[in-house]
């Protein structure tokens, strides 16, 4: 699942893993935890900036996708390489 406000980076994030044979749904905005529930995803994709409350009411592996620098001690990824090797990790696959 790809979350974010941005609708051209969650539509650029979606598309790269479709092509990549991955199973994506895009959300356009912040969506409520029961809303992820309903969907049941593996792993989100949190595009910055999103809000620090939201990621800790996720149950999920998340990755925090931002191409700018963002003064946390989150973690990152910024570029569609990245984004792929995170994900394999946390799918496994």
């Amino acid at each position: 699942m790809v979350i974010g406000n941005n609708v051209n980076t969650v539509q650029r994030l979606s598309n790269h893993c479709l092509k990549k044979n991955l199973e994506v749904f895009p959300y356009y905005g912040v969506p409520l935890v029961e809303e992820i529930d309903v969907f049941a995803p593996h792993v989100l994709v949190l595009c910055a900036p999103i809000h620090k409350d939201f990621q800790c009411q996720i149950l999920q592996p998340w990755i925090l996708w931002s191409e700018q620098t963002v003064d946390e001690e989150i973690p990152l990824v910024g570029t569609l390489t990245e984004l792929y090797v995170r994900l394999q990790e946390l799918l496994q696959i």
